[in-house]
């Protein structure tokens, strides 16, 4: 029973490495602003990341009062908030402008908070302008409730998705690190109403989804 015991515990530990070998290590940069452009360059869509000073997650911290009370922790929250200034208490969140490309001239069609808590990883726009469509969420590629968004002509979101809510393939079948899963290959317009997203497994299997957005939903 000793050896059977001694021998399954090898087994686990065994495959508990081979998990964390095929899980591959991964870094990000902090986020910059980021343009992106129609096919035929009539519309851009600029996205700023969400903007957040970096006393503000100290001076939440002090303000929710969830520490002991005690004079050594109220001298230094007194000292903290004499320093800040009001700009060091606003979070401002990830925010996406479309313009028209008109010669010289960019004309603002619209500016809307985006959906992400940080900003998204990629985004499409339109040939005429009518949608955007934004994808994954900066440091955690195919997690949570919008990987991905379509967003209308006035840059309102209509439509959200979990990456289990519009894969071909089980979600273990993507390539995984330590913070992602990637699963996206592609994402275009074919035309102004329809986008053409193309999914890719860790053994680079291929599948092609068409999404109607006139519908909201897939063909």
């Amino acid at each position: 029973m000793k050896r059977l015991l001694g021998f399954s515990t090898y087994i686990l530990v065994i495959s508990s490495l081979l998990v964390s070998l095929t899980t591959k290590a991964d870094s990000w940069k902090i986020p910059g602003v980021k343009t992106y452009y129609s096919k035929n360059k009539k519309f851009k869509l600029i996205i700023t990341p969400r903007q957040v000073s970096d006393k503000y997650y100290l001076w939440n911290y002090y303000k929710s009062n969830k520490n002991p009370q005690t004079k050594k922790f109220l001298r230094k929250k007194e000292k903290f908030m004499r320093r800040i200034s009001e700009q060091d208490t606003v979070e401002i969140p990830c925010t996406a402008e479309l313009y028209r490309i008109n010669k010289t001239n960019s004309v603002l069609i619209w500016k809307r908070h985006l959906l992400n808590d940080v900003c998204p990883v990629y985004a499409i726009v339109a040939n005429d302008g009518s949608s955007i469509a934004t994808f994954d969420n900066w440091y955690s590629i195919g997690y949570g409730v919008n990987i991905f968004v379509v967003y209308n002509e006035k840059g309102n979101a209509k439509k959200t998705y979990k990456l289990e809510e519009i894969s071909p393939f089980p979600l273990n079948d993507y390539s995984r690190s330590v913070s992602s899963l990637y699963w996206r290959k592609d994402a275009v317009y074919i035309d102004n109403d329809r986008i053409e997203i193309v999914f890719e497994t860790d053994d680079n299997k291929i599948a092609k989804r068409i999404y109607n957005i006139k519908k909201l939903e897939f063909e």
